[in-house]
């Protein structure tokens, strides 16, 4: 008989692994894209009594946006924790998403063990995950913790439904739903959880099928699944947020089914991970031909659980499918992460029937060293502004975000013609927001004021609730003695972030 600290130690060790290659991150500084905007900027919220609370009554990018779409009040609480001790300082931030990662790649271990797995398949799999690449991102980037605090609670969900599949409790049934409503207040990617859970379930054994039937015990699942997210989108539509179809964008039924393929061309030969990338540049076929690698060696494999490859296969198509429906060329490296765990589920099946174990086992250490190494080179990319800036652009030359943040970065040097020459050709490749805005600041700063009221005309017609817009055509104006109209700016200026700081909007 296994003693418990021995059931222990392929998990432990799996956090040590996850812990130890991420720790170089927790020196890292902030790369001024999103995380000023969510943490630094916005210190006066994160820092003030009761914000816990008040984060569940405001988006989650109100500093920039009072009424902006996104929903994420659990990422939020956790930033105010942070800052209790952290403040503006990025150590406290970056070691809780070094911590979030080492547990959800825990959280995966158990999840494949409740699969079926033994334990050295399941251990190596988690590793694997653990030491990606392509996840380097939403760990050593502060704001990507949203998709890693939501695998925390999408693979808690996934662990108890099948604990209440195999034993049925109110425990593992409630503990599910809990996880599924924090999950929900984490990122909106979770609205397409019931339907990958719903597919678990169609791919139980009979058994177990016939526990969770809508009739019984499991009537109470399928009714929280549809309660729940009926209040998801109820909150929305109560705050006065924007739908969740503005934050999508124009939905591309054409392009969508290419982003996905392409996201398992991405997890599976990950010889050049990005955050910032362009759907035109999106890996499609090496996408395909992972997808056909898979299907081959489910056909052909003796041993192998056709059920659990397409558990796997289907789980990464509907966690992919709500950022390939994002509109927009932009494709964020981040919106990986959860993902990879419907491939890594996929993968360590096609693994766990090899006859050669030994060979197995030394075959998949060596490709976790060689994804380690890959990962540490990717990850230090991001320990400030100027490399991540410098990096994004090497490593996607047509996106406009990525020429903007070295744009950004260039400006904060104090090199104001490298940087309006970024901000050009972010402009020349796609919209970007605020980069009329900043553009006006330079302009600002060599008295050009003409050009600058032009600049902050043009964001303020993209961004109207960007107060920082206002404010400095308030500035413009009174130097060129309009102050009637600079006092009008003003006042809009101070009524949007009056908004900010009582969560509403104007």
């Amino acid at each position: 008989m296994t003693r418990p600290w021995a059931r222990a130690v392929p998990g432990a060790i799996v956090f040590a692994v996850a812990f130890a290659l991420h720790a170089p991150s927790l020196a890292f500084g902030w790369t001024e894209l999103d995380d000023h905007d969510l943490v630094v900027d916005d210190q006066a919220f994160l820092t003030a009594s009761g914000s816990v609370w008040r984060a569940f009554a405001r988006s989650y990018f109100h500093v920039v946006d009072a009424a902006h779409a996104y929903y994420r009040p659990i990422v939020t609480a956790s930033f105010i924790l942070d800052a209790s001790w952290s403040g503006a300082r990025p150590f406290g931030y970056h070691l809780t998403n070094v911590v979030l990662h080492a547990v959800a790649s825990v959280l995966l271990f158990g999840l494949l063990r409740a699969l079926d797995f033994g334990r050295a398949v399941a251990a190596l799999g988690a590793t694997a995950f653990a030491v990606h690449p392509a996840l380097a991102a939403a760990v050593a980037w502060v704001p990507g913790r949203n998709d890693v605090l939501l695998a925390v609670f999408a693979l808690g969900a996934w662990r108890l439904l099948l604990r209440a599949a195999r034993r049925p409790s109110a425990g593992a049934l409630g503990g599910h739903l809990v996880c599924f409503a924090l999950a929900l207040a984490t990122k909106e990617t979770a609205l397409v959880l019931p339907v990958v859970f719903a597919t678990q379930v169609a791919l139980l054994d009979p058994v177990q099928r016939a526990r969770l039937r809508p009739k019984g015990y499991g009537g109470a699942l399928w009714l929280g699944w549809v309660v729940l997210w009926g209040a998801r989108l109820a909150v929305q539509r109560a705050l006065h947020l924007g739908s969740l179809a503005s934050a999508v964008g124009d939905f591309d039924g054409r392009r969508a089914p290419w982003l996905v393929i392409a996201t398992f061309g991405q997890l599976a030969l990950p010889v050049d991970p990005s955050l910032l990338g362009v759907a035109s540049d999106a890996p499609v076929a090496r996408g395909a031909l992972v997808l056909g690698g898979i299907a081959i060696a489910a056909w052909g494999a003796r041993g192998v659980r056709p059920s659990v490859v397409v558990l796997g296969v289907a789980s990464a198509v509907l966690l992919a499918l709500p950022a390939a429906a994002t509109g927009g060329e932009v494709v964020l490296g981040h919106r990986l992460y959860l993902p990879a765990c419907g491939l890594v589920i996929a993968a360590s099946e096609l693994a766990r029937p090899l006859r050669d174990r030994h060979a197995a086992i030394a075959f998949a250490l060596a490709a976790i060293g060689a994804l380690a190494v890959m990962g540490a080179g990717y990850e230090a990319t991001f320990r400030d502004r100027r490399h991540f800036a410098r990096a994004a652009v090497l490593g996607a030359p047509r996106s406009a975000l990525a020429h903007f943040c070295l744009g950004q970065s260039y400006q904060v040097d104090g090199d104001g013609d490298r940087a309006l020459a970024e901000y050009e050709e972010a402009l020349r490749l796609g919209p970007v927001d605020v980069v009329h805005n900043n553009i006006a600041v330079i302009f600002m700063a060599r008295g050009r004021w003409a050009d600058a009221e032009r600049e902050l005309d043009e964001e303020i017609a993209q961004n109207p609730r960007y107060a920082r817009a206002y404010a400095n055509l308030g500035v413009v104006l009174r130097h060129e003695g309009r102050e009637g109209a600079a006092d009008v700016a003003a006042s809009q200026a101070r009524a949007l972030r009056e908004a900010e700081q009582g969560g509403t909007t104007p």
